[in-house]
């Protein structure tokens, strides 16, 4: 287990990351995704190298009562792209990413294919998508803090949890933080019913976030490889 003050994780010279980008475009462009669980093997996949290509491992602090069956939308902080993708190795689901994002060269190319949904930045076109998703069981991850930092999740947007409403799926808080050199630790976290208040429930699942990115002790969980964790089935 590490120990010791968190550093900031560093990711390589770009040069690094040259290779595994390229064979991970195209695969992402080439490969036959067919069903939805083809779909979620690449963008785990995908992930995965990607970290590891940087020299990254992921540690998962599972919460103390498992997540309930059935739909989820799972919020967590992302302060850099290194977050994003240590939350798709552990938590496998259709992904909702600003736009911003969602215009790099890769991450276009999964969102062409259906591997992700664009935020729309309230146009409700996306919250249409999720809901839906989330009625037929799915599970949804995504990032609604604004300006976000290392140690902060910032503050969550009442309409990227507004589906979980729409739906009546719980809602599941993950809080996404460096803790020591190239370890990022994932903690999933008590899972929150919606309610009726997509604003009261953000800002519970912001608290629940940055309780644990301010409280600095190390998770109780070994480091390994970036890898999907065992989830209880949808």
């Amino acid at each position: 287990m590490d120990s010791g003050t968190p550093t900031p994780v560093r990711t390589p010279a770009r040069g690094a990351m040259t290779p595994v980008l390229a064979r991970t475009a195209v695969r992402a462009a080439t490969a036959p995704w067919g069903g939805d669980r083809r779909q979620q093997r690449l963008r785990v996949c995908t992930a995965a190298d990607l970290l590891l290509a940087q020299g990254l491992r992921v540690r998962v602090v599972n919460p103390p009562v498992a997540w309930p069956r059935g739909p989820r939308l799972v919020v967590a902080n992302a302060s850099g792209w290194a977050d994003v993708l240590a939350l798709a190795t552990v938590v496998p689901g259709t992904p909702v990413v600003d736009a911003a994002l969602a215009a790099r060269p890769l991450l276009r190319v999964l969102a062409r294919r259906g591997g992700l949904l664009v935020d729309d930045d309230g146009s409700g076109a996306v919250r249409g998508q999720v809901t839906a998703l989330l009625r037929a069981g799915a599970t949804v991850t995504a990032s609604p803090g604004t300006g976000a930092t290392a140690d902060d999740p910032g503050r969550f947007r009442a309409r990227a949890l507004a589906p979980a409403v729409d739906a009546q799926a719980a809602v599941c808080p993950v809080a996404v933080r460096p803790a020591g050199s190239g370890v990022l630790e994932v903690h999933l976290l008590s899972a929150l019913e919606p309610g009726h208040d997509a604003r009261a429930l953000a800002a519970l699942a912001e608290y629940a976030v940055a309780h644990v990115l301010e409280s600095g002790a190390p998770g109780p969980a070994r480091p390994g490889p970036a890898r999907p964790v065992a989830l209880p089935p949808a």
